[in-house]
């Protein structure tokens, strides 16, 4: 008797696993739930983009300007790595990955600028240096990838 319950408990433990959430389509998430974790990461994104717009314009020191670019650029960094690990919907995955890839270039893009600012006596020629700098190649991709999730219609973009 025990055993034909044991059969049974596992016969009903493989059906629903099997179809109970396995992910369907190779673990994919589904367009409202990339929908769903775009937005997330848009709020970290937006959050982190705000304390940079916050904090350096009150920073007196160029160290001070380096430490809110240091703090940005890991943010980036976290943020691409949640992108990265996002199972995007078939349509998206490459746009998916460039999103990533951007955030990534971005973190090290500015990475590569903080020694450089060291040289600098002045917040104000910082900023002068940091604005001649222009946009960065993480930037422009970030930009791509998030135009053509927009053409898709998994962001309003931002």
């Amino acid at each position: 008797m025990k055993r034909s319950w044991s059969v049974a408990a596992l016969g009903a433990l493989v059906i629903c696993v099997a179809g109970c959430g396995g992910g369907g389509s190779n673990g994919r998430l589904s367009s409202t739930e990339y929908k769903q974790e775009l937005a997330k990461i848009s709020k970290q994104s937006d959050a982190a983009h705000g304390a940079v717009e916050q904090s350096a314009p009150s920073a007196k020191t160029v160290a001070r300007v380096q430490a809110v670019l240091r703090t940005f650029a890991s943010a980036e960094d976290r943020i691409g790595n949640e992108v990265s690990k996002l199972k995007a919907p078939q349509n998206a995955e490459a746009a998916n990955a460039e999103l990533a890839r951007g955030e990534r270039d971005d973190a090290a893009e500015i990475r590569a600028v903080l020694p450089k600012l060291a040289k600098f006596k002045s917040v104000q020629q910082a900023f002068g240096y940091l604005q001649q700098l222009g946009s960065t190649k993480g930037g422009r991709e970030q930009d791509q990838a998030i135009s053509q999730l927009k053409k898709l219609g998994y962001t309003s973009g931002s």
